[in-house]
């Protein structure tokens, strides 16, 4: 019984602090577009410039990251930007 005692007064200040806060109703001015379906925000298009743009970057950017720095560092900071981008690219949820 000596355990429960102290719980009993913390409990009841939480849910009394739970009571007396202002609820927070949505209005129609704030907090930005809401999505209603579940669509992409941005074009389809844009994921084929996604695309461009990676293949720029494994087309242009690893020879010259190899011509200026060598081989490792293009193998290296390819591996790591580009998986960087991919894994950004394609990770689930917003």
């Amino acid at each position: 019984m000596a355990e429960a005692a102290p719980r009993a007064p913390r409990a009841a200040a939480a849910a009394a602090a739970r009571r007396s806060s202002p609820q927070r109703r949505p209005s129609a001015a704030g907090g930005g577009p809401r999505r209603t379906s579940g669509q992409a925000p941005f074009p389809a298009a844009f994921r084929w410039v996604r695309v461009l743009l990676l293949v720029t970057a494994v087309v242009v950017g690893l020879p010259l990251a190899h011509a200026m720095f060598g081989e490792v560092v293009a193998l290296l900071g390819g591996a790591t930007v580009l998986g960087f981008l991919v894994g950004r690219w394609t990770a689930p949820g917003g």
